[in-house]
């Protein structure tokens, strides 16, 4: 899915961003179905850009209730490795961020 936005000045592309990791529940045609992918930009931005049914983070509002969708979202370094830690495997959360030994 190619998806480009300007939020805040910065403009975020899929097709220009490289992938981190991928998060896919249900089916395409579900309500709840969600299909979502956290990027980082070459400037080291992170975003999350998807689509979804009715009761997915994708969500669209139209009168009367909400319908599928799809978006993109910037987020923080912070909610990033969070996707990334439930999500993705400890080689890639390793590779986008700082990790500690416990």
């Amino acid at each position: 899915m190619d998806i480009k936005k300007v939020v805040g000045g910065l403009r975020y592309d899929t097709t220009k961003a490289e992938a981190v990791c991928r998060y896919e529940r249900g089916y395409p045609r579900d309500f709840e179905y969600e299909d979502t992918t956290l990027y980082r930009t070459s400037g080291g931005r992170f975003f999350l850009a998807g689509e979804g049914g009715a009761r997915s983070r994708w969500a669209e509002r139209v009168s009367g209730g909400l319908q599928g969708g799809e978006g993109l979202l910037p987020v923080t370094v912070e909610e990033a490795r969070e996707f990334a830690e439930q999500h993705a495997d400890a080689e890639t959360v390793e590779r986008f961020f700082a990790v500690e030994d416990a």
